[in-house]
């Protein structure tokens, strides 16, 4: 990546600009990096946030440019990308891009290789976009979406509650990480919306008592994002209103209570009074599920693995199968349902109680 970037810097401006079919994947990449935090999103109006740009960067650094770096554009076939995709997934080398056991999703992949190469055609330096015809995997089984059972959300409560997770001759841990596993279950938000909550956006003494998701938190990802800070949209630019239940509103009420009086205080507020980093978070669930006694009860194997995303499956889950699947987009956030019923809905193992129903077609003949 480096050697590209000399190259690139060498050039003058004007072939900076100019992307030909000798060009190579790498230094279309660049070009293309350039191109995004230029001109923003390509399907729609305004910039792209930073930590998608952090996300496309990384594609680049990790993917792009050790199978392709070295590769001319006019050699760009849909046999090779093809290729490509399947060495990828399947965890094969491909150029300089390593083996690796179990392979690894190509969705983003996919998604940066089709910006470039539309990028190209738009400069004449590829006649179409290859992309357009390479296969979607057929390799990998659809993904089952992870959720855990009423009765595995409430062990997993258990095993985070801070008595079970203190250690012996140390100080008691904090509240922090029980209450966003338990705000999570209660109000189905990412982990982001959760963190970024303040107290303005709480309406604990309503008859129907509310948390507005108005924004999320944004981790620092070097070289686009600088400091931990809150960003004042969500994920799809919409903001939401959440009913609390009684439990979650307990929670909160008790939280504000230690905190000050100002309107942006954060609910979950760090030991200096800012945010709270969400990886130090991620890093305490993954301890407290990997202290479980031998051997692990079936509930133990139950919630091992389970992350804060896993919760928000959860909820969307239990809220599909127990009210509607509508009820599931609204409380999640989502514009589209199939969104909601293909990443946030969980198989059922027994089809619904419907005999009452079903019974209706099997009436007695009047013959």
């Amino acid at each position: 990546m480096r050697a590209v970037q000399r190259k690139l810097a060498a050039r003058d401006t004007a072939g900076t600009e100019t992307i030909r079919g000798d060009t190579t994947v790498g230094e279309l990449a660049e070009i293309w990096l350039e191109h995004r935090r230029q001109h923003g999103k390509s399907r729609s109006e305004g910039p792209l946030a930073p930590q998608t740009l952090a996300g496309y960067d990384n594609e680049v650094r990790v993917a792009v440019v050790p199978a392709l770096g070295g590769v001319h554009l006019r050699e760009i076939t849909v046999p090779l990308l093809d290729n490509l995709f399947a060495a990828i997934e399947n965890g094969r080398p491909h150029g300089r891009y390593p083996a690796r056991p179990g392979g690894r999703a190509t969705e983003q992949l996919r998604v940066v290789l089709s910006g470039m190469f539309s990028l190209a055609v738009r400069h004449g330096a590829m006649t179409a976009n290859p992309m357009r015809d390479t296969p979607r995997t057929s390799r990998r089984r659809p993904r089952e979406v992870d959720f855990l059972t009423v009765e595995a959300a409430l062990h997993l409560r258990r095993r985070v509650r801070r008595e079970a997770v203190r250690i012996p001759d140390r100080r008691m841990p904090n509240h922090d990480l029980q209450d966003l596993v338990d705000l999570l279950l209660a109000t189905g938000c990412r982990e982001g919306e959760a963190l970024a909550l303040r107290r303005r956006d709480l309406d604990l003494d309503a008859d129907v008592p509310t948390a507005a998701i108005t924004g999320t938190l944004v981790n620092p990802r070097t070289g686009y994002v600088e400091a931990l800070h809150r960003q004042d949209w969500t994920k799809n630019h919409e903001d939401r209103t959440l009913v609390l239940p009684d439990a979650a509103v307990q929670l909160l009420r008790r939280r504000l209570a230690d905190s000050p009086a100002d309107d942006d205080t954060p609910v979950f507020r760090g030991r200096t009074g800012g945010w709270l980093h969400t990886s130090n978070l991620r890093t305490r669930l993954r301890t407290a599920l990997a202290r479980v006694d031998e051997p692990p009860s079936a509930l133990d194997l139950a919630v091992a693995g389970t992350t804060f995303h896993t919760l928000r499956r959860t909820v969307g889950t239990l809220l599909a199968h127990e009210v509607s699947l509508d009820a599931a987009r609204d409380q999640l956030g989502h514009r589209d349902p199939s969104v909601t019923f293909r990443h946030y809905v969980g198989r059922r193992e027994v089809a619904p109680d419907l005999r009452a129903v079903l019974d209706r077609l099997l009436a007695p003949l009047d013959i």
